[in-house]
């Protein structure tokens, strides 16, 4: 019959064919996965596991295809695929949607007191809620001062006040209050800070969340648990979250650990008792360690814990909804991601494919590709291509729709990337030689709306803190409206697409910026409308700056400063140049700022550009 039907170009039935197995919401993990639905007779069918069907296909010992079918898979842990599962494939079931989730749901909600609500909710050994969804949409962990209830990131704020004398250098480990905004609290247990900051204090270039050792009310002092690198100062704005007393707002939660009991004010038209109510735990969903040649395709990964961006602690770097550690020829392909914390990390592996994913609102990064944090191996010959990312760095500021370090021959194409708090592309390296990059080409991109929380930032970024020219191309791509949002230490806000060169520290904006002595970089052929400045250069050489269209933006069309590169000029060093480029300049702009006292006029070569000037900019229309 095999033959016969073979001969007939008809494929045998999924049940006879030994390199498939199924997994569904109705299956049995002590069933042989051979069928893709139960039996009439409740002998056989699907399994109901990730992890049966991996030991399945293990068992099997060849390539096998594990098909995914529809419905609701509540995850309690993280999923470990090693390098016994290469060959492996994890696809959705033809024209079915198989949604993973990272938590679990809440029921037996009872009525409580003031319009509050609360469930028994057990949680795994070790774990913690991350995050509470309600049909799907985030809630508010408990926070002070409230969130604001039209989403405005200028509302919602307290602000630290300037440092004492002496204590400038203590920004990371505490910040001062101003007089009589800090709550009275008797426990800080669970308490956390989220404060903006940066490497230097009055910067505001990320965020963080940092727990609270404690809180002096009466000195306005709060002490955090903070890091070397991250630094607050006059006007880093913070909030403060996880104590019972702030529960006092619709759309907040606030588990009681000690009971086990998580509390809950709905928002308007919310019940509880009718609702889909989830909780986050997991910040990784799927994780490969060592595999080669795995597809994972048409999955959804939805409501997923945070962590993933952070700089406090470490390896608060090394999650992602998929986690990819070492694993060469692997190909992510058209899943969905939602509320999580990174959807797709990459760490030290070779020829991954990230190409045609929905990625949306995530705390940080949407694709991290690049080395593990400490050890700085290699990620070359990747591709991401054709993703849709938007809502970038909720939670962590400092972050970007597509991030790489440590990477070679990487292709970054046709991307769409709209609402980034920071950037919408970034890459390079950070920490010098070891995490170097070379022959990146970013191109065909459209960026819209990015650096939209922080006061330093961009729509495409190339760091090269490394010795040697990054040799790496930005081109055709589209870029518009990018901004910037910076506090002032009275607590105000500068303006929308605010630029003045004579203040500092004050806000700056880039549509395309070649940072921290990134050299070697062609940006040739991008179309860049509506932002603050169009293209910048800080610190390096070798740069080439041609045949781009820059259009109503605020602050000027070319920027060149050598501040992150004095002192240095290698062998190889050649002035940058600006050329055969486009530029409109506003009322109030610039066409060209050159600042580079220690690098001279052997800097930068500017020649054979169009300007021309136009009226006052258009305001930016604000949602």
């Amino acid at each position: 019959m095999a033959v016969l039907l073979t001969a007939l170009g008809i494929q045998r039935c999924a049940a006879a064919d030994g390199s498939v197995l199924h997994v569904s919401p109705l299956g049995n993990d002590q069933w042989s996965g051979r069928f893709p639905a139960p039996l009439k007779d409740g002998t056989d069918g699907p399994m109901a596991s990730f992890e049966a069907a991996r030991d399945a296909a293990r068992a099997i010992g060849e390539a096998v295809r594990i098909i995914v079918h529809g419905g609701d898979y509540f995850l309690r842990s993280a999923v470990e695929f090693d390098e016994r599962d290469s060959g492996l494939s994890l696809i959705a079931a033809e024209d079915e949607l198989p949604v993973l989730h990272g938590g679990m749901e809440v029921a037996d909600w009872v009525e409580d007191r003031d319009g509050r609500w609360s469930a028994r909710v057990d949680l795994p050994e070790g774990a913690g809620i991350g995050g509470l969804f309600v049909d799907g949409r985030r809630q508010i962990k408990a926070r002070f001062p409230n969130a604001p209830e039209d989403g405005d990131l200028r509302g919602g704020w307290l602000f630290a006040r300037t440092p004492a004398p002496g204590d400038e250098s203590l920004g990371n480990t505490r910040f001062g209050a101003r007089p009589g905004d800090l709550p009275v609290l008797d426990d800080v247990s669970g308490v956390v800070a989220h404060v903006t900051g940066g490497l230097f204090p009055n910067t505001q270039w990320g965020s963080d969340t940092l727990p609270v050792l404690s809180i002096d009310a009466a000195k306005d002092l709060v002490h955090v648990a903070g890091t070397g690198y991250f630094f607050t100062g006059a006007g880093s704005r913070y909030y403060l979250a996880g104590a019972e007393s702030f529960l006092d707002a619709p759309g907040e939660w606030w588990f009681d650990d000690g009971n086990a009991r998580l509390h809950y004010i709905p928002g308007s038209g919310v019940d509880p008792s009718d609702a889909r109510m989830t909780v986050a735990i997991l910040p990784t969903f799927f994780r490969f360690a060592g595999t080669e040649d795995i597809s994972v395709e048409g999955l959804s990964f939805r409501n997923g814990a945070p962590e993933g961006s952070g700089k406090y602690a470490t390896d608060m770097r090394s999650f992602g909804a998929i986690r990819i550690i070492g694993g060469d020829r692997m190909r992510v392909h058209r899943n969905y991601f939602e509320n999580v914390g990174v959807a797709i990390h990459v760490a030290e592996s070779d020829d991954v494919t990230i190409s045609g994913n929905d990625i949306a609102h995530v705390a940080g990064n949407a694709i991290f590709f690049g080395p593990q944090y400490g050890t700085f191996g290699r990620s070359d010959n990747g591709a991401i291509i054709g993703n849709r990312i938007r809502d970038v760095g909720e939670v962590y500021f400092e972050s970007a729709g597509i991030w790489f370090q440590a990477s070679r021959n990487l292709r970054i194409a046709f991307n769409f990337v709209e609402r980034a708090a920071q950037f919408g592309i970034s890459g390079g390296s950070l920490w010098g030689d070891q995490d170097a990059s070379h022959r990146a080409v970013i191109e065909y991109n459209l960026v819209l709306r990015t650096n939209q929380a922080t006061a330093d930032g961009g729509a495409i970024k190339m760091m090269g803190a490394q010795s040697t020219p990054l040799d790496s191309s930005i081109r055709y791509n589209v870029v518009t409206g990018t901004d910037q949002l910076m506090a002032r230490p009275d607590g105000s806000f500068w303006p929308p697409r605010y630029e003045k060169l004579n203040e500092w520290p004050s806000p700056i904006s880039w549509a395309i910026y070649m940072d921290g002595r990134a050299s070697g970089v062609s940006v040739v052929g991008n179309l860049l409308a509506r932002n603050v400045t169009g293209i910048g250069i800080n610190g390096g050489w070798n740069n080439e700056v041609r045949r781009n269209v820059v259009l109503s933006g605020t602050g000027c069309a070319f920027r060149v400063d050598d501040l992150t590169g004095r002192g240095w000029r290698p062998d190889w060093a050649r002035p940058n140049s600006i050329e055969r480029n486009f530029a409109q300049v506003s009322n109030g702009g610039c066409a060209a700022n050159i600042n580079a006292p220690d690098h001279g006029t052997e800097y930068v070569e500017i020649s054979d550009n169009f300007f021309w000037s136009s009226g006052p900019p258009e305001p930016t229309p604000r949602e």
